[in-house]
C-alpha cells in the first residue's frame, strides 16, 4: 500500500459517495427500487471494492494524476446536474414513470444524459488510476447498462406527450456526449 495508493482511493471516494448519496438523497422512486437499479448499485459496489483493492495491493499507474482529474470532472459534472434538477429531480434509472419535464438547461443543454456521463466519467478515472487492461472491465460493463437505461428512458419520452420536443432535443444534445455545435462559443 501506496502513500500515493491511498490518495488516489481517498479521492476517488468522494464522488463514489456522493453518487451514493444521490439514491436517497437526490433521485425520487415511484416504488420500491427497479431490478435495473439494484443490479447498477450491486455492479458499482463489486467495482469500486475491486478498485479499492487494486490501489491497497499496489501503487496505482503512472496517469493517477489524470485519474484524479477525472473524479474531479465527475463530481463537478455530477453536482451541476443535481443543481439543476433540484426542485423537481429525476426518478432512478429503470423506474417506469412517464416523464413529465424535460430539462434543456444546465448540463441538459449539452447531454441527455448528464448524471451516466459522471458516473462513466468516474469509472474512466478507476482504469486510468490502475495498471493493466483489467481496470477497464468496470468502465465497459457500466457502459453497457448505461447506454440500457439511457435508451429506455428515451423510449419513455417517445411514448409520452414530451415525444416531439425529446425529437427536437435529441438534435441538439448528444446522449452522453456533447454535439461539437452545441458548444459554448
Amino acid at each position: 500500500m501506496t502513500p500515493t495508493g491511498v490518495t488516489v482511493l481517498l479521492l476517488g471516494m468522494i464522488p463514489f459517495a456522493a453518487f451514493s448519496w444521490a439514491l436517497k438523497g437526490h433521485f425520487r422512486s415511484t416504488g420500491a427500487m427497479p431490478a435495473g437499479m439494484k443490479v447498477i448499485s450491486a455492479l458499482s459496489l463489486v467495482a469500486q471494492l475491486w478498485f479499492a483493492y487494486r490501489l491497497l495491493a499496489g501503487p496505482p499507474s503512472g496517469a493517477w494524476p489524470l485519474a484524479v482529474l477525472l473524479f474531479a470532472l465527475a463530481l463537478g459534472i455530477f453536482g451541476w446536474a443535481v443543481g439543476t434538477t433540484r426542485r423537481r429531480p429525476p426518478t432512478l434509472a429503470f423506474d417506469r414513470d412517464q416523464p413529465a419535464l424535460l430539462y434543456r438547461h444546465g448540463p441538459y443543454r449539452y447531454v441527455r444524459h448528464p448524471f451516466y456521463l459522471a458516473y462513466l466519467t468516474f469509472w474512466a478515472g478507476t482504469a486510468v488510476a490502475t495498471p493493466g487492461l483489467l481496470g477497464w472491465a468496470a468502465p465497459v460493463v457500466m457502459l453497457l447498462v448505461y447506454a440500457d437505461a439511457a435508451r429506455r428512458e428515451e423510449r419513455k419520452f417517445a411514448r409520452s406527450g414530451l415525444a416531439g420536443a425529446y425529437n427536437d432535443y435529441k438534435k441538439q444534445a448528444g446522449m452522453f456526449l456533447p454535439r461539437p455545435w452545441a458548444l459554448p462559443r
